[in-house]
């Protein structure tokens, strides 16, 4: 497969949708939470974020291993790796880490960019569709290598 399909397939499948994941846990935070301001209850919804995140990269293991096969690009193959949870322990616990700091900064991105109108109102619409289009199509371009069976047609 080509770098530049591989990239196209990276962006739409895996990139757009973990940013978007991001968004509606800032969002959700944001709009459940009394005094969403408040650091503690900032870190404790990171935390469950970041959880929710690991659960997430849980379901496109495929799609990830069979793009990371496809691939020579030692920076590329390292972002697809980004989305892998089958690596050695340190690596997990890093990847959450990772995802409670990013996470934690969509709680503030949220709040400093939407008001409290928006976030409890038509953002987490806004936000899914986005991340279904971009599934939808990701999973268009590359349908043949992502399936269980590449042969079937």
């Amino acid at each position: 497969m080509k770098k530049s399909h591989v990239i196209l397939v990276f962006t739409f499948l895996l990139l757009i949708p973990y940013l978007c994941s991001l968004t509606i846990i800032g969002i959700g935070y944001d709009a459940l939470v009394l005094h969403s301001a408040d650091l503690f209850r900032t870190t404790i919804g990171a935390i469950v974020g970041a959880l929710i995140m690991f659960a997430i990269k849980a379901t496109i293991q495929r799609p990830v291993d069979l793009l990371a096969v496809e691939i020579d690009d030692g920076l590329l193959k390292q972002l697809l790796r980004f989305f892998s949870i089958r690596r050695r322990y340190f690596l997990q616990v890093a990847n959450v880490i990772l995802d409670f700091i990013l996470c934690f900064a969509a709680t503030f991105v949220v709040r400093e960019f939407l008001t409290l109108d928006q976030i409890v109102g038509k953002s987490v619409g806004i936000v899914m569709l986005v991340m279904l289009l971009s599934t939808c199509l990701g999973a268009y371009v590359e349908y043949d290598n992502l399936s269980i069976d590449p042969k079937q047609h």
